[in-house]
């Protein structure tokens, strides 16, 4: 009881002051591994994510803060597994360089604008840093733990470059959403569920809130991707879309995979050889830090013992 009245305590020091709020009552919505996750947390983490993705007003206040819970879930996975191994030490650079991308993508020029703004929305610049710096964390120890796995084919890449100058090619323009379910059974309750939050506020945003991919930072996108540069499983997908729309859920070996076709062009491949082949070497090195990364956070989230009040 007591170590229960002191978390609780920290908690109001940390939250409630910062914000300047009073809350009448405080209580636990969730724990994992014995952590705990309070209805303040929730109530910062629903203007955090209402702040950097406007659109999330659209939708039904029980639906943001379900939102808000599973991403201090998952957050929480994630910081309790890096503890694990290191103390959470913030890259400074990376940190400023990744603000200054939130604060762009919003239409805000300038930290100081950024600051501002986040205070009249009731949020603590430190804490946004905090949460970065756990995402920067994160990455650190996918890419210290699986850099040994990685495994590039340079020469089948070299070949499938020497081919390119022989033939029109599709140049996609794909966003992705990366997602995972603990049983099987549960996969067409959650496809329906993103399904319905892509109709209600866009890919974009919807990628933001569910994908475990770090390419949700900037809405899902992954840029110009010439299509031999995909697998047949994900080319054949592809050739049943028209722009604008989504794939089903392919399965992949880190989880399930949406793509949307945001764009395609056709052109007749005069460039470089050498230069694309490094775009290439590193587009297969981000897909299998992403794979692992994807199976890593599976694992341990399903390893976590997560009770939700």
């Amino acid at each position: 009881m007591k170590k229960f009245f002191f978390k609780i305590c920290i908690i109001l020091i940390l939250n409630i002051i910062p914000l300047k709020i009073v809350y009448s009552e405080v209580f636990i919505v969730a724990k994992v591994n014995q952590e705990i996750i309070t209805n303040i947390d929730v109530d910062f983490e629903k203007k955090y994510l209402v702040s950097l993705n406007p659109n999330l007003k659209k939708l039904d206040q029980n639906r943001i803060i379900e939102y808000a819970k599973n991403s201090l879930i998952n957050e929480k996975v994630k910081k309790i597994e890096i503890e694990k191994k290191y103390k959470i030490v913030t890259n400074e650079t990376l940190l400023s360089k990744i603000i200054g991308d939130i604060y762009t993508s919003i239409g805000i020029s300038s930290l100081a604008e950024f600051e501002s703004y986040l205070s009249q929305n009731d949020i603590d610049i430190e804490r946004v840093k905090e949460k970065i710096s756990i995402e920067i964390s994160w990455n650190d120890l996918v890419v210290k733990t699986f850099k040994n796995e990685i495994d590039i084919d340079q020469d089948l890449l070299s070949k499938e470059v020497e081919n390119f100058d022989k033939e029109m090619i599709d140049n996609l323009l794909l966003s992705e959403i990366i997602f995972t379910v603990k049983n099987k059974n549960d996969l067409e309750l959650k496809y329906n569920e993103i399904k319905e939050s892509i109709n209600e506020i866009g890919f974009d945003e919807t990628a933001r809130i569910y994908s475990l991919s770090d390419s949700k930072k900037s809405g899902g996108s992954l840029g110009w991707i010439y299509k031999n540069q995909l697998s047949k499983e994900i080319r054949d997908e592809l050739n049943e879309l028209s722009v604008g729309n989504f794939t089903k859920p392919i399965i992949t070996s880190g989880g399930f995979l949406i793509l949307k076709l945001d764009d395609i062009k056709t052109e007749s491949i005069e460039f470089d050889k050498e230069v694309q082949l490094q775009k290439m070497i590193e587009f297969e090195r981000q897909r299998q830090f992403t794979r692992f990364s994807t199976l890593y956070y599976k694992r341990i989230f399903n390893d976590a013992e997560i009770d939700e009040k």
